[in-house]
């Protein structure tokens, strides 16, 4: 590239030449104007025509603006570079002149001053104050870095710089932070160096680090003295406790960020904005959400309200009113007009995702997924990793791409000792991904941490609704009384306000119980209820959820009339939301009913012809059995699968193997040389845990 920018420049007018020296000068978004003025042009639009020929600039125009623009990447910085200093520093102190907002320029001021300066190196401190007030992170950081660089002081310098990474951490770019970590590490020991570091962990996922650099920076700081920085550490705790969901530890250091600093500062905005989460985690309710519209009410029209709209959107989510969620998470998620934190952002857009899965926006899921996972690998952000990939993971499950689903169960995953806002979203995803796939046992030991991690009690509410699954697989490998003692347990805590789709899981998790203990009449009344519960809310994918499980359950009891009407609906649910692995899974229940005979085997299938055509001799039942046999499932992925007793489906195949006039299912069939039942007896022997290569 700086090859070509030469020759390309030593064959150009001299006023192209300062055209493109003074574009590169100004970066992104230069208006014609300010690049006439910087190059000392009379007119620009001829320059930008031999330009335009040379392929090197050119005139971009959209509906915000016009502004003169680069072809192609990395030809700003190959100008840029090949401007001797003196020139440089000269186009620079243009530059200042010819924009027009304060943070240009003054960065282009600190361009034109390679020398110290604390005069200027003020003015950038207290533009940054400014910016960080109305949480305008990133251009806080610029101006503080730059601030530093100017410092004569080195004590100044110093405790610039730390504000400059503290920054940097804010506006959501720890890729960038985490390369300063070293530099941060060498100062002098100070409250602020410490608060610093633990930021830095915090965001990184790092909870132990994080814990022990944040108590350190409160032992060592002085709140009578110097409030504000007492206030920010108050605050970094805040942050650390949202990850830890620690209900007490949240309003404990939020009350004392809020104590210490005046209403409209950052430390005190921010602790405002997670305030409510805190009070949630706790049970309190009516709290939250008052202290979500007294943050809402007070907060300005500036970067700020993102950090409110964010966590109101979290806390209605969890509290059934999705649709509300939805715009706070939409409007939380952009930063490119006012500013705002990257890190913000990605936990909104992180957020809003599982929002459209709830409620049956699968396309936008998906399309938010793809979008936040760019910037999200960019900045390195590790603590919001999980919360994405768990929905990626779980969408993409249900649709039956393997490949995607079990690559973003990897992205989700962690290590052993971050905080639980991390490991319950990462234990989901794995755990989603083997009930999609009739796995239970695999589900079930992906989700057996969370009662450790995630507990319920007067101090601590979930925020995941995680229990309804875990309920489901205990109950799907014969984990009967587990299940009872879990689900009791959790059913009696105590609630402020129930919310209705809690109501539909317990309901539905006990309807699942009740079924598999034998009795399925008190079962059916649980299983109506939980749809009761979710009648006038819009939530598609939940509903289709209950509705399988209901028809299974129904189905085993012998009660098919039932079971193909609730199957019916729930396999209208999951086609609407194109999960194609449930809708294979409801067509096969409503094939073991008996009827409801779907589509017959492919007779050109040589593996499933034999059974195929003894299908008028096999019962609903033994037809769902064999296909499953014939496609590789052992016994107990039958059983799990068609929610049947083991001992049930090895009566189902002696059976089917009398009409079929065989002895196993490795022995060869009459027409299909060197083929028994299944398309690979050795399915049998595979590894318990191993992940299987496609749906069953």
């Amino acid at each position: 590239m700086r090859a070509r920018v030469r020759s390309v420049l030593a064959a150009a007018s001299p006023a192209l030449v300062a055209a493109a020296e003074a574009t590169s000068v100004l970066g992104p978004g230069a208006g014609l104007a300010e690049v006439a003025r910087v190059g000392g042009l009379e007119s620009v639009m001829p320059v930008l025509d031999e330009g335009h020929r040379a392929g090197l600039l050119g005139l971009s125009v959209d509906q915000s603006r016009s502004a003169v623009a680069f072809l192609e990447s990395g030809t700003a910085e190959a100008v840029y570079e090949q401007i001797v200093p003196s020139r440089r520093i000269a186009l620079h102190r243009k530059a200042a002149e010819a924009v027009q907002s304060e943070g240009e320029q003054l960065g282009h001021r600190a361009a034109a001053t390679p020398a110290a300066d604390e005069t200027l190196a003020a003015e950038l401190e207290e533009f940054a104050r400014r910016q960080a007030t109305v949480g305008a992170w990133q251009d806080a950081s610029t101006a503080l870095f730059s601030a530093s660089r100017l410092s004569p002081d080195i004590r100044a310098r110093n405790l610039r710089l730390l504000k400059a990474v503290d920054a940097l951490v804010g506006s959501g770019n720890v890729a960038q932070a985490q390369a300063w970590a070293g530099a941060v590490d060498a100062l002098p020991p100070s409250p602020l160096r410490s608060s610093v570091l633990g930021y830095l962990s915090t965001v990184s996922g790092q909870n132990d680090s994080a814990e022990s650099r944040l108590e350190m920076a409160w032992r060592t700081s002085n709140p009578q003295h110097e409030p504000a920085a007492a206030a920010q550490v108050a605050q970094r705790f805040v942050l650390h406790g949202v990850a830890s969901w620690d209900g007490p530890m949240i309003t404990g250091w939020a009350e004392r960020a809020m104590a210490l600093t005046e209403p409209g500062t950052p430390a005190h905005i921010e602790s405002e904005a997670i305030y409510g989460l805190g009070l949630y985690a706790q049970g309190r309710i009516a709290d939250a959400e008052a202290s979500y519209q007294r943050a809402s009410a007070q907060a300005a029209e500036n970067a700020q309200k993102q950090r409110v709209q964010m966590g109101a959107g979290w806390l209605a989510l969890r509290l059934d009113n999705a649709e509300s969620a939805l715009v706070n998470f939409e409007s939380a998620a952009p930063t490119e007009y006012r500013g705002g934190s990257l890190r913000i952002s990605l936990w909104a857009e992180a957020w809003l995702a599982r929002t459209h899965l709830v409620l049956g926006n699968w396309d936008a899921a998906a399309a938010t997924i793809s979008r936040a996972s760019v910037r999200l690998e960019t900045s390195r952000m590790p603590l919001i990793r999980p919360l994405l990939y768990w929905t990626a993971a779980e969408l993409w499950s249900m649709r039956g791409d393997w490949e995607r689903a079990r690559y973003y169960v990897s992205q989700a995953a962690v290590q052993p000792g971050t905080y639980r806002a991390m490991q319950v979203p990462a234990s989901l995803a794995r755990a989603r991904f083997h009930e999609a796939r009739a796995d239970y046992e695999s589900a079930l030991a992906a989700m057996q941490p969370l009662a450790e991690l995630d507990p319920w009690t007067d101090q601590r509410v979930s925020f995941w609704p995680w229990q309804d699954t875990y309920v489901n697989a205990l109950v799907m490998t014969d984990k009967l009384d587990a299940a009872d003692t879990f689900l009791t347990a959790f059913e009696g805590v105590h609630r402020e306000r129930e919310v209705p789709s809690d109501l539909a899981r317990m309901a539905w998790a006990r309807g699942r119980l009740l079924a598999a203990q034998g009795d399925p009449d008190t079962a059916r009344g649980y299983f109506e209820a939980a749809l009761g519960h979710l009648r006038g809310l819009n939530r598609p994918y939940l509903r289709a959820r209950i509705s399988f499980a209901f028809g299974q359950s129904m189905r085993r009891a012998g009660k098919r009339r039932l079971a193909s009407s609730v199957l019916r609906a729930a396999r209208d649910l999951y086609d609407t939301l194109g999960a194609a692995t449930y809708v294979e899974r409801c067509d096969r229940e409503l094939k073991a009913t008996g009827l409801d005979v779907g589509n017959l085997p492919d007779p050109a299938d040589p593996v499933l012809s034999s059974v195929g055509s003894h299908h008028q001799q096999l019962t609903a039942q033994e037809q769902a059995v064999a296909e499953l046999v014939a496609a590789g499932a052992t016994n107990k992925e039958a059983a799990r699968a068609l929610f049947l007793a083991e001992k049930t489906v090895q009566y189902h195949l002696t059976r089917l193997y009398r009409k079929l006039n065989i002895r196993s299912r490795s022995e060869p069939r009459s027409g299909v040389p060197g083929q028994g039942v299944t398309r690979n007896a050795v399915a049998t022997s595979r590894p318990r845990g191993a992940w299987p290569a496609g749906p069953r």
